[in-house]
Order: structure tokens, then sequence, then C-alpha cells
């Protein structure tokens, strides 16, 4: 083989070797969304303080209801 058909071979499979990575990235690992969202809202609710189980519970089911509009344990700065 010549160092042009060898050149042509290198450049036609690194090409096809990038066009794979991102078909192969789709959908990926990592948890499922819910469980994301029920992790979110324990450590808001915990950060807020609340210590007493039933309230607690009360306050995740609230947050995992609505996360957007969940009232965080922070205050939102004032730009």
């Amino acid at each position: 083989m010549s160092v042009r058909v060898k050149l042509w071979l290198l450049l036609g499979f690194s090409i096809a070797a990038e066009s794979v990575q991102p078909v192969l990235a789709r959908g990926g690992g990592g948890p499922p969304v819910s469980s994301m969202t029920a992790n979110y809202c324990r450590e808001t609710v915990y950060n807020k303080g609340v210590t007493e189980v039933g309230r607690f519970e009360e306050e995740v089911r609230k947050c995992v209801a609505n996360p957007v509009t969940y009232p965080p344990a922070y205050n939102k700065p004032a730009w």
C-alpha cells in the first residue's frame, strides 16, 4: 500500500470514529430523572432544617409534585 492510501484510510477511520462517539453517548448512564428529582427534594427539605419525620415526608411530597416552584432552602439573590 502506498503512503497516500494509508493516509486516506487513516483519515476515513478517524472521521468514522468521531461520528460513532456521539451515537454511543446518547441515552448514556446515570440515574433516571425521577430519582434525581427525589434526591434534590430530600436535600432541599433537609437544608431547610425540617427534622420532624411526618413534616419532612410531607414537604418532600410537595417538592416532588412541583420541584420548579418549591421554595429553596436559601434566599433568592436580590439583583
